[in-house]
């Protein structure tokens, strides 16, 4: 009799741990699928999720040719609206068909995909001499770079030196492909026409 009551007493302990083990799995399983409110703050910071030092990144055009390279000291991903954040980024324009190009600044960031890059601080871009140009530099505090179109655009303050040109204003949009650049308010400065160039 006392065997019985003990056997009994050990299944009811043992169905007492199965729904005890049933009910934490599935509170767990819930927290999990809907996490507290500190667990989604926690996910929401602006925190980088990876880094890397001594980046560099090579574009590509359809035909696989190199369209520009990307260097900086230390790239950070944001996962949480997918950003990148460099640290003394250097841009170089590889394109053989167009005047060397390259922008350098403190820091920058890009969007997802690289669509835009934001750069900041004593950024320069220069852009070289041509057969029929001299060489160019355009510095300011902070340039848009839109890749796709090939545009660089401000509007902050901006110096652009054109071989002996010097032009100061505020905003800016300069396009690699028409090697045109417009000045949008508060233009003053020198502009010296560049002598003819020697014919061959």
């Amino acid at each position: 009799m006392k065997q019985r009551a003990y056997d009994r007493l050990a299944a009811g302990i043992s169905v007492l741990l199965l729904a005890a083990l049933a009910v934490t799995t599935y509170y767990l399983a819930q927290t999990a699928s809907h996490p507290t409110g500190d667990a989604s703050a926690r996910r929401k910071l602006h925190e980088p999720d990876y880094f890397v030092e001594d980046f560099q990144l090579t574009r590509l055009n359809p035909r696989g040719e190199p369209v520009f390279r990307l260097t900086a000291k230390r790239l950070d991903h944001y996962p949480d609206d997918d950003t990148l954040d460099f640290v003394e980024p250097v841009l170089v324009s590889l394109d053989a068909t167009k005047p060397l190009v390259t922008i350098r600044s403190d820091r920058g960031t890009a969007t997802t995909g690289g669509v835009e890059t934001h750069l900041y601080d004593n950024v320069v871009l220069t852009r070289a001499a041509t057969a029929k140009s001299p060489p160019m530099k355009v510095e300011s505090d902070y340039l848009l770079l839109l890749t796709e179109q090939d545009i660089a655009r401000t509007d902050k303050p901006v110096r652009i030196t054109y071989g002996d040109s010097v032009l100061d204003g505020v905003g800016m949009e300069f396009n690699n492909d028409t090697r045109q650049i417009e000045l949008y308010s508060q233009v003053r400065g020198r502009w010296t026409s560049p002598p003819p160039r020697p014919k061959n």
